[in-house]
């Protein structure tokens, strides 16, 4: 793990500081709360075929780029791979580009504006300036999530998941709600 070393390095302070990980994706600049990160992984760390391993510990690949409906960008030398672990959930994110670590008090974490009013609430917990831009702040609860597109994120990779199976999988989580 060269990016981010040890999960020492990232855990909050007591104070009224967050601390957030800036990655581009899509395009577009997005925040990962620092502490739910477990490493950053380079390009040449991880195999592009299947989900990251470390200690032991699978992180299934979450295409962030799908679920966010952003440009597929393609992912070269400069790929990182984001670890995230929260409430016993385990999981990866593709990143294009890693930014570095920003340090900002909780009071510069402003909320989204009245556009976000979609399924997108969800998806972001605020945004934080940013290079003369904004970063929009990850859920990552919801960025772990364990939903259909999940199944369909991993056939992108190239696994064979018949869609009878997609379909299986859609038809009984609608049947538990």
């Amino acid at each position: 793990m060269s990016v981010l070393a040890k999960k020492e390095n990232l855990t909050s302070s007591p104070t009224s500081s967050r601390r957030f990980l800036i990655t581009t994706i899509g395009g577009r600049y997005l925040a990962f709360d620092a502490e739910p990160i477990q490493g950053v992984l380079t390009n040449e760390e991880v195999s592009p075929f299947r989900d990251p391993v470390v200690s032991g510990r699978v992180y299934n690949i979450v295409n962030l780029t799908m679920r966010l409906n952003l440009p597929s960008e393609r992912l070269g030398d400069g790929t990182s791979t984001v670890l995230l672990a929260k409430d016993g959930r385990h999981g990866s994110v593709r990143v294009e580009k890693v930014h570095g670590m920003l340090e900002i008090q909780r009071s510069h974490v402003l909320p989204l504006p009245a556009q976000f009013r979609g399924p997108e609430q969800r998806w972001y917990l605020g945004m934080i300036p940013f290079d003369r831009s904004v970063a929009l702040v990850l859920n990552i609860t919801w960025v772990l999530e364990d939903q259909i597109q999940g199944v369909i994120s991993r056939t992108d990779r190239g696994g064979m998941v018949p869609l009878a199976a997609v379909q299986g999988a859609a038809e009984s989580k609608s049947q538990r709600c």
